[in-house]
């Protein structure tokens, strides 16, 4: 049963899921039920067939005690006041993620605080960040997703906030691609006169590729200001374009450029800056530095350089609130129903995703044996993981899908969990639907009982992060999200 969910007889249950965005300009929350299919005994699988956004928080101004560092404190309270006014207690929530975005992930601090935030929260509240988590959270929130889906286009959406310019390319049901930029409304900031209060470092190297020089504390000159909002812009739309970009855009891209060659049929706008794109004739008679930053100006240019392009923009369903709503409602899917767990090892949090071998045909029980430990140890290096700390070993591929090769496979696990890892445990992801057969040969397998869960049916790889729900029913499925952390990581 669920935790804080509901379940009237005949009814399907649901989950309280909270989203919580912590971004460069804003700080928003919301609460969502999330209802599940397809939970009863014999059912083949579960998704959640339907979401309600029960309370969308009001949009703060993140808290910062400097340019370098968060305000955790007066955050923490932030989302505390916001969940006591959605009637929201801690106990009621069974899932949901807080994520850290654009310029606020690379605060001295932003591991601290997201970490204190989903600890705060509940057992099933997640910390995540990373741009290419955001680009897709974002798009999914946004609703981007679901048209992809419904109309079967291809689908670019773009999300522009105070730091970051994150954009996720759906096609039908996958999402294929993230592109992301050191570009957002917030690079620079301004006091109500217009002077320049602050220069992040993306706008530093912005300012030095464009030879313009403007100095904290004086108000720099329109034709300066509108020259760095259309270097900005430039980047946004040759990114949009894909292959090839120009060094300008290079500089200040995210992670790869190699990006794939892929027809776009429509683009969506989101984030803060994307509701300013939608209409800037709004701010007609506003100060362009109305809300102390350069957002307005970077609206009102991309905006003229759209309208040249033959691009088919589409209103998004969530603008402003796409991310924090992605991160309450798509964050959370479901493993297969086929399971074996020791629930008293649930739910688990921030667990380091080590990619397991292929096993093949071919392979004998030595070779699996052998190759299993290579990966872990390679694995456990890597993540510096420490003696006895759990992580979530993932076996992408094993074929054929036999008994016998199953029963060589729990042999294989048996050795290495009895031995290299001395009893540590085991906490094993398949690709294929497996887990309830492998279960039940590792537990022959073993001489000693070592506390296990093994899952199926999610696709993950190695550099991510699991975390794993208790049972939405008795040796049922388990709700799971998959994240990045990437905290304080530029390009």
């Amino acid at each position: 049963m669920i935790a804080g969910g509901s379940m009237a007889d005949g009814d399907a249950p649901t989950l309280t899921s909270v989203g919580i965005d912590i971004g460069t300009t804003t700080t928003q929350v919301v609460v969502s039920e999330l209802t599940i299919g397809g939970a009863a005994l014999g059912d083949l699988g579960v998704e959640i067939v339907d979401t309600r956004i029960v309370y969308r928080g009001e949009i703060h101004e993140t808290p910062l005690l400097d340019q370098r560092t968060l305000d955790v404190e007066a955050i923490s309270e932030l989302v505390a006041s916001e969940l006591a006014c959605a009637d929201c207690p801690i106990e009621s929530i069974d899932s949901g993620a807080v994520i850290v975005t654009g310029e606020s992930s690379y605060k001295e601090n932003a591991e601290e605080l997201v970490t204190r935030i989903a600890d705060d929260t509940g057992d099933f509240v997640v910390a995540a960040a990373g741009p290419e988590l955001e680009a897709i959270l974002a798009g999914r929130g946004s609703g981007a997703a679901a048209r992809a889906v419904a109309t079967g286009r291809a689908l670019l959406n773009v999300d522009i906030g105070g730091g970051t310019t994150n954009m996720c390319l759906f096609d039908g049901e996958d999402a294929v691609e993230t592109r992301c930029l050191d570009i957002g409304g917030r690079l620079l900031r301004f006091d109500d006169d217009g002077l320049l209060t602050h220069i992040s470092e993306p706008a530093a190297r912005l300012l030095a590729d464009a030879n313009l020089t403007i100095s904290i504390g004086t108000r720099p000159a329109d034709d300066q200001l509108s020259e760095i909002a259309t270097t900005m812009a430039e980047a946004i739309v040759d990114t949009i374009d894909g292959n090839p970009i120009s060094p300008m855009t290079e500089s200040v891209t995210i992670g790869s450029s190699d990006y794939m060659d892929h027809d776009v049929d429509e683009i969506t706008f989101s984030g803060g800056v994307g509701r300013l794109l939608a209409d800037p004739a709004d701010r007609v008679g506003e100060s362009p530095f109305e809300f102390g930053d350069l957002g307005v100006i970077l609206a009102t240019t991309l905006k003229e350089r759209i309208e040249r392009r033959s691009f088919r923009v589409i209103v998004p369903d969530e603008d402003i609130r796409a991310t924090v709503i992605g991160a309450g409602t798509k964050a959370t899917s479901f493993s297969g129903t086929t399971t074996d767990i020791d629930a008293s090892l649930l739910p688990v949090k921030n667990l380091p995703v080590i990619e397991g071998p292929v096993v093949d045909a071919e392979q004998t029980l030595d070779a699996i044996t052998d190759r299993l430990a290579a990966c872990v140890t390679h694995g456990t290096q890597v993540y510096e993981i420490a003696d006895g700390a759990p992580f979530v070993l993932y076996l992408p591929s094993i074929s054929p899908l036999s008994y016998e090769r199953i029963a060589t496979l729990a042999e294989a696990l048996a050795q290495v969990y009895s031995r290299p890892l001395n009893g540590q445990p085991c906490i094993i992801l398949a690709r294929q639907n497996c887990a309830k057969a492998l279960g039940q040969r590792l537990e022959t397998a073993i001489e000693t009982s070592i506390p296990h869960v093994l899952i199926d049916e999610v696709v993950v790889t190695e550099g991510e992060y699991l975390d794993i729900g208790e049972p939405v029913s008795a040796g049922g499925p388990v709700p799971v999200i998959i994240k990045s952390l990437a905290f304080n990581q530029r390009s």
